[in-house]
Order: structure tokens, then sequence, then C-alpha cells
């Protein structure tokens, strides 16, 4: 059967169209390193890619989460390490007034300072990290105004008498992030647990009093009570020291997780990088092929049109 002209013209156009297609395309994923620009390039890659970058997405979630939670534990245990110094100080300034040379002054002075002791410890307890309190359990925002976690209230007997405390405004639950799928972890404890607990406030304002009263009518009840109050501080400062060693724990925890993903994050990266990275010397390789290829199609259709002329001629 014969073919007609315009047969093997359309035919050889139809080669060149598809050639100059594929030599753009080619070119197109050299310039920009890439392995598919259209979904439709290349679907099974397509697919595989989407997922990797959809796990990278979740690692970067539970990462910043772990970020977060890692500076909340660091600040609590730095904080909880200033309140030891605290309670050391406390104890020694104990021991001063225990001693027998102490005037009622000296006593006085001493108080004074274990007064300011309290409102630092008072002051640490509400520390905040941005806009959350490091020790109010879930409850980290969300208070009335001039309202905080911890404060310290007076009380007027019907004797005339006065009396400190301090309450707790905050949550008993302890705060947790979400830091893996179907995973969540506590980040130290609330402050019911670490400071009502431990009677830290009630004994500096137990030992505060103590001194202000200078009970010089039965001197060894007032030396007994300040023994007590020494043997107090020494178990709150162990208590203390119980608490920051389970927030190292925590944060150790955490930073091994954190690292974990780092390196689950770069294996992904990689690989998504292999999937969706164009292999430059396979395409420039397909480029040269792609290129004579063209160029015979064009000789071709030079010839066609050449031989169809001198029919006429």
């Amino acid at each position: 059967m014969r073919i007609g002209f315009n047969t093997k013209f359309n035919s050889i156009l139809a080669d060149l169209n598809r050639l100059s297609s594929d030599i753009n395309l080619t070119q197109l994923k050299i310039s920009s390193g890439k392995n598919f620009l259209n979904p439709s390039d290349n679907p099974s890659d397509v697919v595989i890619s989407l997922n990797y970058k959809k796990s990278i997405g979740k690692i970067n979630k539970y990462q910043q989460a772990i970020n977060d939670g890692l500076a909340f534990l660091k600040s609590q245990e730095s904080t909880l390490g200033n309140v030891q110094d605290l309670i050391a100080r406390a104890k020694v300034l104990a021991i001063q007034a225990a001693n027998a040379t102490q005037d009622k002054n000296a006593r006085k002075a001493i108080a004074n300072e274990i007064d300011g002791i309290l409102k630092s410890i008072l002051g640490l307890a509400n520390s905040q990290l941005g806009e959350k309190y490091l020790f109010a359990g879930q409850k980290t925002s969300g208070y009335a105004s001039g309202e905080t976690p911890f404060e310290l209230i007076k009380e007027s007997l019907p004797d005339g008498q006065v009396i400190e405390k301090v309450i707790y405004n905050g949550s008993v639950e302890n705060f947790e992030i979400s830091y893996d799928k179907d995973m969540k972890m506590e980040l130290g404890e609330n402050g019911q647990k670490i400071f009502m607990d431990s009677g830290i406030f009630e004994t500096l304002i137990g030992l505060k009093r103590t001194l202000e009263a200078d009970n010089q009518v039965d001197y060894n009840k007032e030396q007994y009570d300040i023994q007590k109050f020494i043997g107090k501080l020494d178990n709150i400062y162990s208590y203390i020291s119980t608490k920051r060693d389970k927030i190292g724990a925590q944060i150790s925890h955490l930073e091994t997780k954190k690292n974990l993903y780092e390196d689950f994050k770069q294996t992904l990266q990689s690989n998504l990088g292999n999937i969706e990275s164009a292999d430059l010397a396979e395409l420039a390789t397909k480029m040269q092929q792609l290129t004579i290829a063209y160029d015979a199609a064009l000789r071709a259709t030079a010839m066609v049109s050449g031989l169809s002329l001198v029919r006429y001629l």
C-alpha cells in the first residue's frame, strides 16, 4: 500500500514534536536537578517522595515538642538548684541562731534574712519560661490578674496574732508533652509535689517566727525548736535533690530521643534526595541521544520534502 506524502510528513512532524518535548523536559531536569517536575513524570516516585516528606514533617513536629520540653526541664532544674542554695543558706543562718552568743538584735537580723529567703524561694516557685509557669502543673497559664501559682497570705487570729502561710493555686496534675505517636512525657512534677509536700514554706515561716519570738524564758525549748528546723532543712534539701535527679533523668531521655530523631530525619532526607535528585550523568547521555535523534528527524523531513518537490519539476 502506497503511503501518501501528507501521512509521512505528519508522522515525521509528530516525532519532531515528541523529541522536542523530551529535550525540553530533559533540559529542565538538568537545570533544576530534580528527577521529576510534575507528578505525571514519575507517579510511583512521587508517592514515595510524599511519604518521605510526610514523615519528615512529623519528625519536625516532635523535635519542636522535644526542644520545648528540654527548655522547660532545664529551666526547672536550674531553678531548683537556686532553691537548694537558699535552703543551704537558711541552714547556716539557723546554726548561727542556735549559738548562745547571739543576742536579740542578731536573731532579729537573722529572722529578717530568713524572711528574705522565704520570699526568694516563693519567687522561684513562681518562675516562668515565656508565658508558662514552671511549677504549676498543667495550669501553666490562665491566672487572674495579680494571681500566681504560689501566694504568701496573712491571716489574723481572734487573739490578734497574725500568721503567714503559702497557698498553691496551680494544678495537681503534672504538665506533659507529646513527643511521639501515642507517647507522652511528664515534665518534672507539679508545685504541690515539689514545694508544698516538701514543707519548705512552713519550715522557713516557723523558723522565722521562732527567731522573732526570742524565747529567753525557756532557752532550751528554743534551742530544741531551732535544731528541729535545722533537721527539717536537711530533709528538704535531700527532697529537692531527688526531684532534681528525676528532672535530670527526663532531660537525658529527651536528649537521647532528640538525637535518634535527628539521625532518622537525616536518613529520610538522604532517601528523599535520592528519589528526587536527578542523575545528571544519565540525563546528559539522554540529552545527547535525543539531540542526535532530533537532528536525524530534521534531515528526514528535509529529504521527504525534497523528494516531493522533484515530482513537480
